[in-house]
């Protein structure tokens, strides 16, 4: 038996803690040294493996010892002898070699089959844990971007304070094309602070993810691309997710691991031999028992009734098979069901983000055509502040909308079982 999870090393950049720059790559090996989940579920692959020790234990040798003291009301003789003593002390050690249990071969195959059901259910973990470093990671390029727009838009509305001002102390306009523009200038600046503070609650999510000191001082470097995916044939997707998402791997062997429980449970009915060696201390001796004497004895056992013990086990058991096929199934089902989600997620920001480039194009145009028809009295400041929160609203959505592509391909690598492929090897063989 070999099984094991095998973390495979990429090249990080700068990915020690306290560094400035952070990669993406840095990231997620940060995130396995330091998540809590992860090392829960090797603890929990570690308990596993103690199942196959358990299967050898029943066909292991037994040593036992037992004392008895006996105290009669009075000691029995016949002429000089004595027959019963008045005080015995009996003492006999007892190994015992097990030569047939029909359980030991279930109880076996069980334990290699729950070890490797916990080692996916590991590298489950391991994905499922990476996904959420990367869309923090992601959450923060996000809201630094987003925090460069809302400063962009807060140098424009300044300017527009000032050339509004201007006309407004030359006649050129009324006082409340000036209040206009500094009215749009607060909310800017109002936009700044509460984008700034985005930023910052989303590099804590990240710092607490990687282990990091929530006021640690760094910065994330933009990853490349997303490759985009190899097929969108959802057929071809949802067959590629059950054959290799760890979790639906780990249900299938829960469920022969239920099986191999039911027949250890049928195979505890069977007859079961054993090799019996008993050594005997008395003191004192008698005519009828000797000290420091011995015996061997071939031991056969079957259970005609048990009280109906083990036929509830069984029927309980059954019920449990039933149940991990109920399970695997409406996983499967939940698996297609995800993988179609995905997709069609990936296909809707696609097209979003080709309307918002459109739309980033046009409203920087209307903005600076407007812009120049204010100085000129050919457009009001109301033309102008709406332009400008057009501007603001279609950047920032158009910013939003291209980190939730990148993380929309990462969400179909996740549920087809590809994403964070290079940092996880299930191996087994048994």
């Amino acid at each position: 038996m070999r099984i094991g999870i095998c973390i495979l090393a990429l090249g990080c950049g700068i990915a020690q803690a306290g560094a400035e720059v952070i990669t993406w790559e840095a990231a997620l090996e940060m995130a396995l040294e330091s998540s809590e989940q992860i090392e829960i579920q090797r603890r929990q692959v570690s308990i596993a493996e103690q199942e196959v020790g358990r299967a050898w234990a029943i066909v292991s040798p037994r040593l036992t010892a037992t004392g008895r003291y006996d105290r009669p009301e009075s000691e029995i003789r016949r002429d000089d002898d004595v027959l019963v003593p008045e005080d015995t002390w009996r003492v006999t050690l007892t190994a015992t070699q097990p030569l047939f249990d029909g359980r030991v071969l279930s109880a076996r195959r069980g334990g290699l089959v729950l070890e490797e059901a916990e080692a996916h259910t590991l590298a489950h973990t391991i994905r499922t844990t990476l996904f959420d470093v990367s869309r923090s990671y992601y959450a923060v390029l996000r809201a630094e971007q987003q925090l460069t727009i809302a400063e962009q838009t807060l140098s424009l509305s300044t300017q527009e304070v000032s050339r509004a001002k201007a006309r407004f102390e030359a006649g050129e306009a009324r006082r409340t094309e000036y209040l206009r523009a500094e009215v749009d200038a607060a909310r800017a600046s109002r936009n700044v602070v509460a984008t700034r503070n985005a930023l910052e609650t989303a590099k804590s999510d990240l710092a607490r993810q990687l282990g990091l000191d929530p006021d640690s001082a760094f910065s994330v470097a933009r990853p490349d691309a997303t490759p985009d995916p190899e097929t969108e044939y959802l057929s071809d997707l949802v067959e590629q997710a059950l054959i290799n998402r760890n979790d639906v791997a780990a249900f299938r062997l829960q469920l022969s691991f239920t099986e191999e429980e039911l027949r250890f449970i049928r195979r505890g009915g069977w007859p079961t031999l054993e090799l019996q060696y008993n050594h005997h201390f008395v003191d004192p001796e008698s005519p009828t028992t000797r000290n420091n004497t011995w015996d061997i004895a071939a031991v056969a056992r079957y259970e005609f009734w048990d009280g109906g013990s083990r036929r509830i086990s069984r029927r309980q058991q059954e019920e449990r098979v039933s149940q991990a096929m109920l399970r695997l199934r409406d996983l499967e089902k939940s698996v297609q069901l995800e993988v179609q989600r995905a997709l069609l997620e990936l296909r809707t920001i696609r097209e979003d983000l080709q309307a918002l480039d459109k739309e980033v194009r046009l409203a920087e145009e209307n903005y600076r055509t407007l812009s120049e028809q204010a100085r000129v009295g050919l457009a009001t400041s109301l033309d102008v502040s709406t332009a400008l929160n057009e501007l603001d609203r279609v950047r920032t959505e158009r910013v939003t909308q291209t980190f939730e592509y990148e993380l929309a391909k990462q969400q179909l690598d996740w549920v087809t079982g590809l994403f964070a492929a290079d940092y996880i090897e299930v191996m087994s063989s048994w």
